[in-house]
């Protein structure tokens, strides 16, 4: 009769919770779509994010996941979280223990005895209301925030290293731009200075293109400074704590620039870090509630003992007991209700919160979208202001060789045609930016339409 009360109990306990959980993913998904409705691109190709990454950065970022310290914090944790929900798991299964004992015993009289005994006992607590059962679903649910995390930390990562990479090779790209204004300033310089001696220049000139060649000399000075600095940012993200600086070999010029589909599909952000964390965090409500609420009701334990004496003298005789015990709690002082008020007011809270950071991750994807789009207008521009300033520049220089014009005119078109090479640059690094804000703000891969070298 016992056993089938035991059976029972356990039967009984399986399925004593059963979380239920509503999101309002479906509403916000459509409201994002519709933000996105009357854009005039939409995704032709997709899964082709790394095809506009060069090889080289394709193999660092390989080397940034399986070296960087702060990614290996990140899998520790996981690791931790996992470990805890074997823990809690454990309590599914019985306790057992076995002991051996023996004792020799005297008195004043000069009588001796002995004893010896060897016991088993084995308990159990039954999950009537299904407290353990929440407790492990809490267990995995902090697991799979703890693995969200970790790519939280992977994104944010990739998309920092990702950053210094293109600022590097901008650099790279400004510092040459600013060898040939300083070499071409030095050649100007020298020019001018066989004009000033034959009298044919002023001093003020003279000194004016002095002072562009003083001014080239210190902008390659502070990017040599800033390409020291970008360095060893990527040495520290890649693991290298010696600090030994990666040699880039990727020309900036021979970046593609893929073009990002203005429609991109609200599923995707469901690979946000945020929102998947956030949703997360209801469901770890339901159990901690549910928890809260199984305080006030009654458990109950069953242990089995099993020993036999005398076993060291060969003896045979055992004895068993089988017990149950159930405790109840009668009064806290209200402890309890606040508790359970407490994991209520909890949950509403990540509610709000999770409403929040869907909205937010919806808002800042068509941000991003939109100042992606933004960088592409601004890099059609640069681009015709350096044909049109090198055109300049080759007519002012054309004009000054064969005497049509003076020094100060092909020296203004010489300083816009430079500035004009560091705009493109500059506007082409924001572009490449922006894709990557996007892919920061989408958590994934985001849809493209073309790919444009």
């Amino acid at each position: 009769m016992k056993l089938r009360v035991w059976f029972s109990c356990l039967a009984l306990s399986a399925c004593a919770f059963n979380p239920q959980q509503h999101t309002p993913e479906e509403l916000a998904a459509v409201a994002y779509q519709d933000a996105l409705n009357g854009r005039e691109l939409t995704p032709l190709t997709q899964n082709t994010w790394n095809e506009f990454l060069p090889a080289e950065l394709q193999q660092y970022l390989a080397q940034l996941q399986s070296n960087n310290l702060d990614l290996q914090i990140a899998q520790l944790r996981v690791e931790r979280a996992r470990e805890m929900l074997t823990s809690a798991r454990a309590g599914n299964w019985p306790r057992a223990s076995a002991s051996l004992s023996n004792s020799d015993s005297y008195d004043d009289t000069g009588h001796t005895g002995n004893g010896s005994g060897l016991n088993f006992s084995a308990s159990y607590t039954v999950d009537l209301w299904g407290e353990r059962a929440a407790g492990i679903s809490q267990r995995e649910t902090q697991l799979q925030v703890a693995k969200w995390e970790e790519r939280a930390s992977f994104i944010a990562l990739q998309a920092q290293f990702i950053r210094t990479y293109f600022d590097t090779l901008s650099l790279q790209s400004l510092y040459e731009v600013a060898e040939q204004n300083l070499e071409a300033s030095e050649k100007l310089l020298d020019l001018f200075q066989l004009t000033y001696d034959s009298g044919g220049a002023s001093g003020l000139e003279l000194r004016q293109q002095k002072n562009l060649v003083l001014n080239a000399r210190n902008k390659l000075v502070g990017l040599q400074s800033d390409l020291a600095i970008n360095r060893r940012a990527l040495a520290i993200m890649l693991g290298r704590l010696d600090l030994q600086t990666p040699e880039l070999q990727t020309s900036f010029d021979d970046l593609a620039l893929p073009q990002v589909a203005s429609v991109q599909s609200a599923e995707l952000l469901q690979q946000r870090p945020d929102v998947q964390i956030a949703t997360l965090a209801l469901a770890e409500n339901q159990a901690l509630i549910h928890q809260a609420k199984t305080a006030r009701w009654p458990d109950l334990t069953l242990s089995l003992s099993w020993g036999i004496d005398d076993i060291l003298a060969g003896g045979s005789e055992w004895a068993a007991s089988i017990r149950e015990a159930t405790s109840l709690l009668l009064f806290d002082g209200g402890q309890t209700r606040a508790q359970i008020r407490l994991a209520e007011l909890d949950a509403d809270i990540d509610y709000a919160s999770y409403q929040y950071t869907l909205a937010d991750a919806y808002r800042d994807t068509i941000d991003q979208l939109e100042t992606q789009r933004l960088r592409a207008q601004q890099l059609d521009i640069a681009r015709d202001k350096f044909a049109n300033n090198r055109t300049l520049y080759d007519i002012s220089n054309a004009r000054f060789e064969a005497g049509d014009t003076d020094f100060l005119n092909l020296l203004l078109a010489q300083q816009s045609w430079f500035g004009a090479k560091e705009d493109l640059v500059s506007s082409k690094l924001n572009y490449l930016l922006a894709l990557v804000n996007v892919y920061e703000a989408m958590g994934s891969a985001p849809a493209l339409v073309e790919t444009d070298s």
